[in-house]
């Protein structure tokens, strides 16, 4: 039999959006200091850094929402609240690690930008691509990398995946009470 004594269904609970915005901000920094850490050492090309932060995303989440679970629902959390709490605790680190991104890139140093526009306009020299078609490619382009551009970007690329992530850590660690022993 299992223990429920902490769960009540009609206590209040403390506040999913500030618990999620605490994650969320630790979540957020610490991919902050990885982004700069990448940009600094212009370590753009780095497999393993990248996987890095995929990681700290992933266990980010994962303890977010174990935490949370634990913590302050006695045990207990729907598929649904796991996956809605995941999926906060990546906004609120895409909005902090976008907003870093924005002000480095856009009043720090510019480097990564010219270094993905020069990448771009090399690969496309090297397909063979009409002058034409490399103008406008490098206009759209310088647009999608602008900070403005990244930081935007930053922000539904990192929510989305952290979605993702968040529905597949929901299914392992959501934990209902049993219905039948609260009656």
């Amino acid at each position: 039999m299992t223990d429920t004594t902490n769960y009540d269904m009609n206590k209040e609970q403390p506040s999913k959006m500030k618990s999620a915005l605490n994650f969320g901000a630790i979540l957020g920094l610490i991919l902050m200091v990885l982004s700069l850490v990448t940009y600094v050492f212009e370590m753009y090309e780095n497999q393993a850094f990248g996987y890095l932060s995929w990681v700290v995303i992933i266990a980010g989440i994962v303890i977010g929402i174990r935490k949370y679970r634990d913590g302050v629902l006695g045990g207990f959390i729907s598929y649904s609240n796991a996956l809605g709490y995941g999926v906060l605790i990546t906004l609120f680190a895409s909005i902090i690690v976008s907003f870093a991104n924005y002000v480095y890139l856009g009043f720090i140093d510019t480097s990564f930008i010219d270094y993905t526009l020069e990448q771009t306009e090399i690969q496309m020299i090297e397909q063979g691509q009409p002058e034409e078609a490399i103008e406008m490619a490098m206009a759209w382009t310088s647009k999608m990398v602008s900070p403005i551009g990244i930081f935007i970007m930053g922000i539904l690329g990192t929510t989305f995946m952290g979605s993702i992530v968040s529905l597949i850590a929901a299914a392992f660690l959501k934990n209902d009470p049993d219905s039948f022993e609260n009656a």
